[in-house]
């Protein structure tokens, strides 16, 4: 089971990090530091190299956002290729992926937060629409 977001903290000198999921595109590759997408080069296929160095406790997230959109455009009577087939195979499966772990980031947060979101709703009734 691939995980499709990876989380780091910033200690004030490391600029470079781990990709530890495949992916199709560079471009499938989103970096944010403090939810904020920063700017990043590629040091090599597993490697991204972050322009200005995050700084201590900063939060680091890398993770991958395949297309929606088709790459393969399958018309009748044309030969179907084995690349073809694996490369829409293989972007379902990403797009699944990811799905799923957002889902389950989802869910983590709520549960994390669950005192917060009770104690708002015990005093939803005091509140009064302005």
């Amino acid at each position: 089971m691939a995980v499709t977001i990876i989380n780091y903290t910033g200690d004030g000198t490391t600029n470079q990090y781990a990709i530890t999921f495949a992916y199709l595109d560079q471009n499938d590759v989103v970096v944010t530091v403090n939810e904020v997408v920063a700017p990043y080069t590629f040091v090599n296929s597993s490697t991204v190299q972050i322009t200005t160095t995050p700084n201590a406790s900063d939060r680091i997230v890398i993770k991958r956002n395949t297309s929606v959109a088709a790459l393969v455009d399958f018309t009748d009577g044309s030969t179907l290729f084995e690349a073809d087939l694996d490369l829409a195979t293989q972007q379902a499966r990403f797009l699944g992926e990811e799905s799923r772990d957002r889902a389950e980031s989802a869910l983590a947060t709520v549960n994390n937060n669950l005192t917060a979101i009770l104690g708002v709703q015990a005093i939803a009734a005091n509140v009064t629409k302005v």
